[in-house]
């Protein structure tokens, strides 16, 4: 069964993101020329050193022929669980931004997205673990919306 659903994928000309040819491919290449723009704040920072650490991994480019820019982060929190005695025992972080891909030479907007991620957790009795628990999910979402990056724009460049 596994088998015929694999020929069927293959014959729809299904091709994977993650395909490990691509990283050697016109893909990667392409990320590899992209300036990433300084995003403000300290959750800004965090998702820059993210899409550093996915996209140059080889070293910033000399000349880039592509340039991304990200919006200030907006973070919500969310209080969702509630005990039973009315305090809030569960907590959801979401962050989002707008992406925008644009060409250097032409200014031309390629590619321009709202990016959000959502990340939660426990409200715990100590001021300071609920700290770190909520530090850790930050963190999290913040990665997680720096892959939502990576993402699309692989999607933009695979086409």
């Amino acid at each position: 069964r596994n088998l015929i659903v694999l020929f069927l994928l293959s014959a729809c000309g299904f091709s994977p993101v993650y395909d490990p040819s691509l990283k050697s491919g016109f893909v990667q290449d392409s990320l590899s020329n992209i300036a990433i723009e300084i995003i403000p704040n300290r959750e800004g920072q965090l998702v820059r050193n993210y899409l550093i650490d996915r996209i140059h991994y080889s070293g910033e480019p000399m000349t880039p022929e592509y340039r991304l820019q990200i919006s200030p982060i907006v973070e919500n929190i969310i209080e969702i669980g509630i005990d039973k005695d009315d305090e809030a025992s569960r907590a959801q972080i979401r962050e989002s931004a707008t992406m925008v891909l644009s060409d250097n030479d032409t200014e031309e907007i390629l590619l321009k997205r709202t990016i959000r991620s959502v990340s939660s957790y426990n409200i715990l009795s100590g001021q300071f673990t609920t700290f770190v628990t909520a530090q850790d999910a930050r963190e999290q979402a913040l990665r997680a919306l720096a892959e939502d990056v990576v993402t699309q724009l692989e999607l933009y460049f695979n086409k």
